[in-house]
């Protein structure tokens, strides 16, 4: 049974990874990344046919660029929501976001090196002994939340080059509060809910 779960996992995840080749076709980018600081999240939503897209670089002219997109599953559009430009110096009194700073906090949540979440699903419940059919086991009694939203993230600093998947990491951390990747992983989502709204 457990064989079939993970398969399942690795289905879906494979699935998404070519819906975002189609994504990313149509947007017109490559699959990799292409400026020395760059990050793309795409945020899936099982509930409804859409993918919101988030994409932050710094262009050959040392200005930071952050893309908004939404992805129809149901038309295969994409609909740019929004673009933000973060001029060099501040113009006059108005206040604008810092993108150097926005930057050092994506890079704060350990972005470069997290792993997918399937590489610490082990650490996923504690484990104990039982006793089946006469032999002691190892097992462990573990939640799995099925519905919500998935994260594919990829990320370029320098030389740094990282890409990992996770879904769910609000609910999962309610149940495994001391897991340092969970920890992580919701910390990316605060930095992009407050600076960006995603």
């Amino acid at each position: 049974m457990k064989y079939y779960f993970i398969c399942f996992f690795l289905i879906m995840f494979n699935c998404f990874g070519q819906e975002l080749s189609e994504i990313n076709k149509i947007l017109e980018i490559s699959d990799t990344l292409e400026y020395q600081q760059e990050i793309r999240i795409y945020k899936d939503y099982s509930t409804t046919n859409a993918i919101d897209i988030i994409r932050m670089f710094r262009n050959k002219n040392n200005e930071w660029i952050t893309y908004k997109f939404w992805y129809s599953k149901d038309f295969k559009t994409v609909t740019k929501i929004d673009q933000i430009s973060f001029p060099k110096e501040p113009i006059g009194k108005l206040k604008l976001k810092d993108a150097d700073l926005i930057w050092l906090n994506l890079l704060i949540t350990n972005v470069e090196f997290l792993p997918d979440m399937e590489a610490v699903r082990y650490k996923f419940g504690k484990p104990h002994i039982n006793l089946d059919r006469g032999e002691r086991v190892i097992s462990r009694a573990k939640t799995h939340i099925l519905d919500g939203t998935r994260y594919k993230v990829y990320v370029r600093n320098g030389k740094n080059k990282n890409s990992f998947s996770f879904d769910n990491p609000e609910s999962y951390l309610k149940h495994y509060p001391t897991i340092d990747e969970l920890i992580s992983y919701n910390e990316l989502l605060s930095v992009l809910k407050k600076e960006f709204s995603f």
